[in-house]
Order: structure tokens, then C-alpha cells, then sequence
């Protein structure tokens, strides 16, 4: 008898430290994205004009068509894990990108106006 119940103490322990955290942990949010990513878009003939992505050091620029960069903004992570990029800075302060990480390595993102989506965008290397 004592060692059926040792047995159910030791099983129970065992499912106590897996479910007190052993393997439940958080995920840590996924970094802001560094480098240049290569975009799709909703957007009707975007892809002729938007080309992507850059982010460096807490900022993220517009590529477009012919090399042009443009449209800067700040990053930052929301508490989900999604990066946030507010236009602000470049004067354009109702405009604000969402992005979320794929286990693939690419973005997946929506453009919001005044906090209505009004597109969405891909991003992969």
C-alpha cells in the first residue's frame, strides 16, 4: 500500500513540475526584424511601385521602384510579439504597419489608417 501511494506522490510531482512551468514556459517575442526584406502586397500594382522593407536600428524605410527609399518609420513590439511601426516621423502620424513573425521566417502585415487596415503585405528574404 505505502508504495502505491509513494508512486501516485511521485506521479503527481512529476505533473505538478510540468504543469508549474517544465516546458510551459512563455515564448519569447520574436526580435524586431533587421535587414532588408523583399514585400508583397494588396495593394492593386503595389508591387510595381513598393519593393519592401529595410529595418536598422529601430527603424524601418520604404523600398520602392529604382532604388528609391522613402517613408521612414520607428519600430517597437506590442505585447502580442508584432512589430508596430509608427509614421510619425516622416509626418504621418494616422499611418502605422503591423507586422507578425511566420515560423518561415517571413512577415506577415497589415497597413492601418486613423486604426482602420486598409491593405496588408508579406515580407520574406
Amino acid at each position: 500500500m505505502r508504495a502505491i501511494a509513494r508512486g501516485i506522490v511521485t506521479a503527481g510531482t512529476m505533473i505538478g513540475a510540468v504543469l508549474a512551468g517544465a516546458g510551459t514556459g512563455v515564448a519569447e517575442p520574436a526580435a524586431v526584424p533587421s535587414g532588408t526584406y523583399q514585400g508583397t502586397t494588396t495593394a492593386p500594382a503595389g508591387e510595381l511601385i513598393w519593393k519592401g522593407k529595410t529595418f536598422q536600428g529601430g527603424t524601418a524605410v520604404n523600398n520602392f521602384a529604382f532604388g528609391l527609399t522613402g517613408l521612414a518609420g520607428t519600430t517597437s513590439q506590442d505585447g502580442n510579439g508584432d512589430t508596430v511601426i509608427d509614421y510619425s516621423p516622416s509626418g504621418l502620424g494616422f499611418l502605422t504597419d503591423r507586422m507578425s513573425p511566420n515560423a518561415d521566417g517571413t512577415y506577415t502585415g497589415s497597413v492601418y489608417v486613423n486604426g482602420n487596415q486598409v491593405g496588408s503585405f508579406g515580407l520574406s528574404r
